[in-house]
């Protein structure tokens, strides 16, 4: 871990050590995506969020609850949230590597590449940064940048979540968003890229 002794890292560290190190990290920290050989055969909670899941926010006013746009205040704090499949009611919650963080900005702003993933100003974000997969706890308002609290990396939400300032060095992927029938926010595809720290 490099010396570093925040919350996030710490618990990380623990948890490698108790459940046997190389095999846990090489699936947790390193991220596996919707498209590896044993993808299907995870239980549907440790799934990777897919077309179609909604998204159930944890944290806010709106904790527990389907995401809406309208539940979103414009510019707002993100609210953390995992994937749910709508057909069995499963909430993706027992993979980290599917905590997101969803906030609503104005769409004349964002840039093109980030409007297109975006539904009614809606952008959803991984919450691990990718540098040490600490949870992205910081908004900065006036700047539209999410913060990672453990190392200060900060990524533009408006320019698809590229690297403003590092540590980190790859920028936050994002879940392309669309709604649905019921006006419920839900996945287009999967991630655009690895959650949590590149593969070394």
């Amino acid at each position: 871990m490099n010396g570093c002794r925040c919350c996030d890292c710490r618990r990380f560290e623990r948890r490698d050590v108790m459940i046997g190190g190389a095999a846990f990290a090489a699936a947790t920290m390193t991220g596996v995506l919707a498209d590896d050989a044993d993808a299907a055969q995870r239980p549907p909670e440790r799934q990777f969020v897919q077309a179609g899941d909604r998204f159930q926010a944890v944290t806010g006013a709106i904790n527990k609850q389907l995401v809406r746009p309208e539940m979103l205040e414009l510019g707002a704090r993100p609210v953390e949230a995992f994937p749910l499949d709508p057909a069995s009611g499963v909430l993706r919650r027992r993979n980290r590597l599917n905590r997101l963080l969803l906030l609503r900005l104005d769409t004349a702003a964002m840039s093109k590449k980030t409007r297109e993933r975006s539904v009614e100003g809606v952008l959803a974000y991984s919450a691990l940064c990718t540098h040490r997969a600490c949870t992205i706890k910081s908004w900065i308002p006036d700047k539209q940048f999410l913060r990672c609290h453990c190392h200060l990396s900060q990524f533009a939400a408006l320019e698809t979540g590229r690297i403003k300032r590092g540590p980190a060095r790859r920028g936050l992927p994002m879940v392309p968003l669309n709604l649905d029938a019921d006006g419920f926010v839900v996945a287009t595809d999967g991630f655009t890229g690895r959650p949590g720290p590149a593969k070394k």
